[in-house]
């Protein structure tokens, strides 16, 4: 596989959140052969919350609809951390709360092209 790392942003340690097991080894290949490293990915809201609250993560790419729920609680605490992130989703842009207006979305289906090029430009968000 071609080596991205040339033109991407730094490695960084980016929490993926998907509850398709398939879209979730997807996302964790395309962003490790990038040079990211991984964290989870997790496969529903608790176990994203319960990452988060273990270690350090620089960026996160969380699915909007996990389950039968919506991934806001982890947006509300990736925002209370500091943490840039976005989202990726199949609904409409109108199922996003107004209050995560500032976050970018990935709209489903998407290439692997689009989203190393989305986590980039969320890794550039980041404070500092």
């Amino acid at each position: 596989m071609q080596d991205r790392t040339a033109n991407a942003a730094q490695p960084a340690r980016i929490l993926v959140l998907e509850d398709d097991v398939l879209n979730a080894m997807l996302m964790e290949e395309a962003l490790q052969a990038a040079g990211h490293e991984v964290v989870g990915p997790a496969l529903t809201i608790p176990r994203a919350m319960k990452l988060l609250d273990d270690g350090a993560v620089d960026a996160a790419v969380i699915d909007l609809q996990i389950e039968d729920d919506v991934s806001f609680d982890v947006g509300r605490r990736l925002d209370e951390l500091q943490i840039p992130w976005a989202i990726t989703t199949g609904h409409a842009p109108n199922a996003i709360a107004p209050r995560f207006s500032h976050v970018r979305v990935l709209p489903k289906p998407f290439t692997v092209a689009s989203l190393l090029k989305f986590v980039d430009a969320t890794l550039q968000s980041r404070p500092g």
